[in-house]
């Protein structure tokens, strides 16, 4: 998907922002693999508005380095106020501005299913990585459950679009790297089913923003009125795989 013919860089902050409890859980989950000693450039492949690259700084006291296809996304990275050493920089996966053998980690957040080439990127990985470097994927998967996909007819884009649990890990060890860790983790995307529509409504989701308006307006119209079974007071989750490879 090319984000730069749309408007989703203006909103996505709004939509897809972490919740606190979200942002200490992967904080925690970097922790649990990864010695912060270890780090001192992180790589935020697929970086997009930023939401993961401060995080990522102020966690490992590094430097990172957020690299993105989209203009418009890069653009609205920039104009946020800066918290703690990050740059960003347009770049593809498949050609990743810098140098051999110059970063620590490479994190990729929900970028692996919009890859036109999966194995040249995972052989860039490789090669910007220091020998005992991480690559850390969080990703949904084709398995993976979220709200989305009970409200709106996007089985065809999962089916067609995203990968399987399976294909991320074969394309890793084939580009030679070895696996630490696979989990699927549940996360909090809303404080309650309120705010889940609110984010919704703004279409920053790759696959809502796809949809045709008429098959979006349908699955608002849905998540507006969604039963007995929605306890509307309750966090919302979904569920998003996450990887840690060494190179």
């Amino acid at each position: 998907m090319d984000y730069d013919k749309t408007e989703i860089a203006s909103s996505y902050d709004e939509a897809r922002a972490l919740a606190p409890e979200t942002r200490r859980l992967w904080e925690s989950l970097l922790s649990a693999r990864i010695d912060r000693a270890a780090i001192s450039l992180v790589i935020d492949l697929g970086s997009g508005t930023g939401r993961f690259s401060e995080l990522l700084a102020a966690h490992f006291g590094a430097r990172v380095i957020g690299i993105d296809p989209s203009q418009k996304m890069v653009d609205q990275a920039r104009r946020k106020a800066a918290s703690g050493d990050v740059i960003y920089r347009r770049g593809s996966g498949e050609a990743i501005p810098l140098p051999d053998a110059c970063a620590d980690l490479v994190f990729m957040s929900q970028i692996f299913h919009h890859l036109a080439d999966p194995n040249a990127v995972v052989n860039e990985c490789r090669r910007v990585l220091r020998p005992g470097g991480y690559a850390c994927i969080r990703n949904g998967t084709r398995e993976a459950d979220y709200p989305h996909r009970h409200f709106f007819p996007l089985q065809a884009l999962i089916d067609s679009d995203l990968t399987s649990r399976r294909e991320i890990g074969s394309v890793f060890a084939a580009g030679g790297f070895a696996p630490v860790v696979h989990q699927i983790v549940t996360q909090v995307i809303a404080g309650d089913w309120q705010s889940f529509v609110a984010k919704s409504e703004l279409r920053a989701d790759s696959f809502l923003a796809r949809l045709p308006d008429e098959d979006f307006r349908e699955g608002m119209a849905a998540l507006r009125t969604p039963g007995d079974t929605i306890d509307s007071n309750a966090p919302v989750t979904e569920e998003i795989d996450w990887f840690v490879f060494l190179r």
